[in-house]
This record gives C-alpha cells, structure tokens and sequence, in this order.
C-alpha cells in the first residue's frame, strides 16, 4: 500500500459573487503583529475584568466564547459568534459578564487606543433579544444585576473611570460612560426597528423567528459593524441559529479563519461542575439518555431527522476510527463517482470498495469509501490529468459521471485518457437522482456504508468537507422524487455526496465482476 500523503487543495470553492468576495476580503484581512498584539492584551485586561464581576474564573470552555466576543468587538470585524451548550452550562452566564465588563470598560479604553476602540468614545450599546419578552428578561436582569454588584461599583468608581449607572426605562439601563443596554424582543409581531447598537445578542436564539432576525435585528448593527452573539441549544428545525452554526463550522475548516463557533455538552460542563454531572446524571436516569428532551437539552443533539438526509450521529457511527484513507487498492475492483464542478473549482472523485462477494439477504454490498481527490481551485487540463494519475493507484471496475452540467466533456476526456476502464454517464435527471439518492439513502439507514475516521484522517480539511456537507445535506421531495441538495447558503456544497452516490449506484445497477474470495482488510 502507498503511503505517500494525499494531495489536497487548502482552497475552498464557493459559489459567491464578485461583490460577496471582495466583501469577505475586506472583512478577513490580517492585523499585523503589532496590532495583534495590542488586541490581545487589551482581551486579557477586559478577561480579567470578567472574572473580578463573575466573583469566579471562567470554566474552560467559556474562556474561548469571552475571548472570542471581545477580541471580535475590539477590532470590528462584524463576526456573528454562535454558542451551542447544554442547559444551565452557562452560556448566559458568561455572554452577561462580557457584556456587563464592556460596558464598564470600552468607553475609558476608546481614550487609551482611539485607533481601535475610537468608536466606543460614546459608549458601548447593547441589544438584548430573545423570543419573548419574558426570556429577554432573565438574561438582561443577569447583565444588569452584574453592573450594579458592588464588585461593578468599585470598578465604576476608579478614577479612570469615573462613573455610575444612572436609572432608565423598565427595558433599558445607562451608565454615564455613555453605554447602554436595552431589552427587546425578537417576536414576529414586535416593532423593534430603529436602534443601533455596537452588539446584538439572542438568547434562546433556536426559537429566534429568522425573518426578524436577519430582517429587524441585523441591521440595526449596521453603521457600527456590530458584533453579533446568539446563543442556545438545539431543536428540531432549523432556523438562523442552526444556519448561523453551520456556516461558522464550515468557514472554520478554511486556513487563517478565525473559530466563531463554540460547543459544550453536558460532558464538558461536568468537568468543571461536579454537581452539575450528577445532576444531568439523574436527569439520564429518570428520562433517558436517547430521549428527546435529553438529547436535546444535553447532549447537544438536533432532532432533524425528518428535513435532513442523514444525522450527525449517524455520520459519527458510520466512520471506521480504525481506518485511514487508503492512498492505493489493487486486490479487489472498487467503484468510482465523479462530480464535475459547475464551475471550475469543485471537481469531487471519490473511490468505494464493495465487498461484491457478500451481499446481504436484500441483494445490498458492503461499501467502503477509501479516498476521495477535491480537485478545488485547479483548472480544467490540470483536472483530467490529476485524475487519471489519483485513479491509476486503484482497480477501477468503472467511473460514474454526473452528465448535468460540464458532465458530458468530462466523460468524453475520461474515454480517451482511460480506454481500458468503463466510463458510465450518469443522467442528472429528477428521476435518476431520486434513485441514486434512495440507494445511498439506504445504505446509510441499513449501516451498508463507511468510511475511514482514523484520528489521523479526522485531522484532514478533506475528511471535514466531507463530514460538513454530509451534515449540510437537506432531503427535498419533489412529487414522486426523493433527491438530496446542499442548503441554500454561503459556502454550502453538496459535491462529496453526489459523488459518493454515484459511486454507490454502480454497485446496484451494474454487472458484478468477477473477483477471487478473500478476507477484507475492514473486518474486525
């Protein structure tokens, strides 16, 4: 077996426009080392600011969260940061005591680094938003209740400083610095246009209605390219809260972005809360750890199975920690499926074994993805090439090709550089994709399909592509048809899928070949 490492492009394709990319340009250029520098101390200053109002250190899975928001409120670069945690994990806790800190602190820094903080000179604004009014009230009573402690007073009254919180409305509180927090809620039929903050935060956002959020929330962060903080737990449908953490996690996979995603389940918390393990323990007990009400409120689990092709769990299970990607396979055929890119930089190959001696009492094979090439950002010539030579280290039985879009010059290319191995075309019809989908449908519901998960494969941006599309993966009906598509958002793609089905297809719709028994290397 070869075990040179696999080629992989750190270039990720998108389906952007001009504008949207010279937009996120803008928004992701680099501080320099100094400038860094300045950020991160003045992060820790206000870290520490935290801890002296929260009376306690923060756990290790909330410093993350706290340093995220105030480094992303410091240098302006409009993050959205999503927290998923489980139940009473303290999710609230520390967005409350970050955002009580920066109320006290941002105005008096803007005077000691006006290049960076300038914009706070008149205060520091927040908008707290939940679903109904009354949730808003528990998180904007915590926010409160820290800023008017006597640990907040003495802070207030430091002679760099120097001031008070002054009474306001029954849904809003100034301090004399010029910040302020003001209560509002995100219910469809509320009128909340019109305000402007420098953050915006949305407890309980997984009930957060999206057309309020995106529509009436967001903008009001506009002339200040305001920070943007939701925070929650699962539910069973998506929402902005799910989209927001799915494009966080797939721009995490990209070199040189910065996390804007942070999960805790009820494992993590009990590290540092003994009670709280014993707690969620009892809770195991009494309702069960694979119930509804479990799985969501601590495990961390979206219940979407009705709108999704697959599960995350299901995604965990069906991956072999005990394989890696294997780089060359002579000893039996495999199948392969190409999805051409509709542009030119998302050409997916990936390489299935089939265990052809096996089928179960249904007629299914066993599949194993071995490999797969992302041929993302290399041009058309260069593709053709890179794929004749990846293919050449395996016993090609035949090559699946989407013909839908540049499909059809793909395959005619394939035909002429590999003569000796069948070149199947594969129509892009509703029809055709309803069957391919249902087969692959079935092989994951029935476990008739893996793929390697070795640590060492985990580490790999081409196994997270994989993972995150499979996990992005919606399941459409369209009249008798059953198909599969990426979601409609930045960065969402749905080609190692495709590519997978299609590889998959050959296996149930083609002639087996003849192969000599032997034992397989992915048993036991």
């Amino acid at each position: 077996m070869n075990d040179r490492p696999i080629v992989e492009s750190e270039i990720v394709e998108s389906d952007e426009t001009d504008d949207e990319k010279a937009a996120r340009e803008e928004q992701e250029s680099e501080l320099d080392e100094v400038s860094q520098a300045t950020v991160n101390m003045i992060v820790e200053r206000v870290l520490s600011v935290v801890d002296e109002l929260s009376g306690l250190p923060l756990h290790g899975y909330q410093t993350p969260i706290a340093r995220r928001v105030i480094e992303s409120l410091i240098i302006g670069d409009g993050a959205t940061v999503t927290a998923l945690m489980a139940r009473q994990g303290g999710k609230s806790e520390v967005v409350s005591n970050v955002i009580a800190a920066c109320m006290i602190l941002f105005p008096a820094l803007a005077k000691v680094f006006p290049a960076l903080m300038g914009k706070f000179e008149r205060g520091f604004w927040v908008g707290c938003f939940a679903p109904t009014d009354e949730q808003a009230e528990i998180v904007y009573s915590r926010i409160v209740s820290r800023i008017t402690s006597e640990k907040a007073q003495e802070i207030l009254e430091d002679p760099d400083i120097s001031a008070k919180v002054t009474k306001g409305m029954g849904n809003t509180m100034h301090i004399s610095n010029g910040s302020l927090l003001r209560r509002q809620t995100a219910h469809p039929r509320s009128n909340i246009e019109g305000r402007t903050y420098h953050m915006m935060l949305v407890d309980e956002c997984q009930a957060a209605d999206a057309r309020v959020i995106n529509k009436s929330i967001s903008p009001m962060g506009a002339s200040t390219n305001a920070t943007m903080v939701f925070i929650g737990t699962p539910s069973y449908t998506k929402g902005a809260f799910y989209s927001t953490i799915q494009m966080n996690k797939r721009q995490a996979t990209q070199r040189g972005k910065r996390q804007n995603h942070f999960e805790a389940d009820w494992r993590e918390v009990a590290k540092w809360n003994p009670n709280y393990g014993k707690f969620v323990k009892k809770e195991m007990l009494r309702i069960g750890e694979d119930s509804d009400e479990f799985r969501l409120a601590y495990r961390l689990h979206w219940m979407l199975d009705k709108g999704m092709f697959t599960t995350s769990d299901r995604i965990e299970e069906l991956g072999d920690r005990t394989m890696e990607v294997v780089h060359s396979w002579n000893k039996t055929p495999v199948v392969v499926g190409i999805d051409p890119a509709r542009k030119q930089d998302s050409t997916i190959v990936t390489v299935v074994w089939v265990d052809w001696d096996r089928p179960d009492e249904f007629g299914f094979y066993e599949h194993r993805i071995l490999n797969w090439l992302d041929l993302s950002g290399v041009g058309w010539e260069e593709q053709y090439a890179r794929i004749v030579d990846f293919l050449a280290n395996y016993r090609v039985f035949a090559v699946a090709v989407d013909e839908g879009g540049l499909g059809d010059p793909v395959i005619a290319r394939l035909r002429v550089l590999m003569p000796d191995t069948e070149i199947i075309g594969v129509s892009s019809a509703r029809s055709e994709q309803s069957k391919r989908w249902k087969h692959l449908k079935d092989l994951l519901d029935r476990g008739k399909i893996g793929w390697p998960a070795h640590s060492k494969t985990r580490r790999l941006k081409i196994y997270k592509r994989f993972v995150q599309q499979m996990e992005d993966l919606e399941l459409k009906f369209e009249g008798p048809y059953v198909v599969a598509q990426a979601p409609k958002a930045n960065d969402a793609h749905d080609d190692f899928p495709d590519s997978m089905a299609l590889a998959c297809m050959i296996a149930q719709e083609f002639q087996v070949p003849e192969v000599s028994q032997s034992i397989s290397p992915f048993y036991g």
